[in-house]
């Protein structure tokens, strides 16, 4: 279940150097200690992929090590391998011989044209974030990517909420994924691009449709004075590790921020059939 694009791995290769940047300093002196905080509800991981190097099978043994279940994704379209129905029923037939919940991660508009809304169905949840931006000629713009160039902030943000609008309003999705990312070239000037203004549209929007939010291990988004907005006006959060390997699970800046910000069990989304 390996995903079909190297440029979406880019993301873990990222993580690397340019989470320190765009996530760690939002994260400040309240979660520079090591040690990890008790809360009184069980974890869940649902932005985790299979691959070759990292299969079922390890992915089980990690969730009764570290006490969490995990959400499984792939991408669908035709750039995966999940590319229509015949593909989408058998990924979900191999998912169920595990305790996992099974999802989807779509990465553009329109992935559902390739799919009927009845094996859509069967999936336990969808999660889709924004990070693939639309260009005017057709392209897209890979925000995560660490080289990538903001020569007018303003107008990347106008694109970049445009096209987070477009997704909350009109995807059939239960997560939004990797919310208030920012390229790592403008993540410092993070509290002055995130104006109340523009998180308070994002949590409208994701409270007309019930959509949780997901608190994203890889970049440490979004941050307490969002997440407490979001937790005031109803949403539900999903813990959400992006992770590929290993990393699957540890949640280390999710668990503290969640204690920071008071979450509990009745906080979070759990995934259920999409019926």
């Amino acid at each position: 279940m390996e995903s079909g694009s190297d440029s979406l791995s880019d993301r873990r290769d990222f993580v690397k150097t340019a989470a320190l940047t765009a996530g760690a300093f939002m994260a400040g002196p309240l979660f520079s200690r090591s040690t990890r905080p008790d809360i009184d509800y069980d974890y869940m991981d649902l932005h985790v992929h299979a691959a070759r190097s990292f299969g079922m099978d390890r992915i089980m043994q990690l969730s009764k090590e570290r006490k969490v279940k995990f959400g499984i994704v792939e991408h669908p379209g035709r750039n995966y391998r999940i590319k229509h129905d015949r593909d989408l029923k058998e990924y979900i037939e191999q998912l169920r011989q595990y305790p996992v919940y099974i999802g989807l991660q779509p990465t553009r508009r329109n992935w559902r044209k390739a799919f009927s809304e009845k094996v859509i169905s069967q999936v336990d949840y969808i999660l889709m974030d924004p990070q693939q931006i639309p260009n005017d000629d057709g392209t897209f713009m890979g925000i995560w990517k660490f080289d990538t160039r903001v020569d007018d902030t303003e107008a990347l943000m106008k694109k970049y909420m445009a096209h987070s609008i477009d997704i909350l309003k009109n995807e059939p999705i239960d997560i939004f994924g990797w919310p208030l990312f920012l390229p790592v070239c403008i993540a410092r000037d993070y509290y002055t691009i995130w104006t109340e203004e523009r998180m308070q549209t994002i949590i409208d929007l994701a409270k007309a449709k019930n959509i949780a939010i997901e608190i994203n291990e890889m970049a440490h988004v979004p941050h307490k004075e969002f997440i407490t907005a979001a937790k005031a006006q109803g949403l539900k959060f999903a813990f959400g590790s992006d992770a590929r390997d290993p990393r699957a699970g540890a949640l280390v800046y999710g668990r503290r921020v969640a204690k920071a910000c008071g979450l509990t069990k009745d906080d979070f989304f759990v995934p259920g059939k999409r019926a």
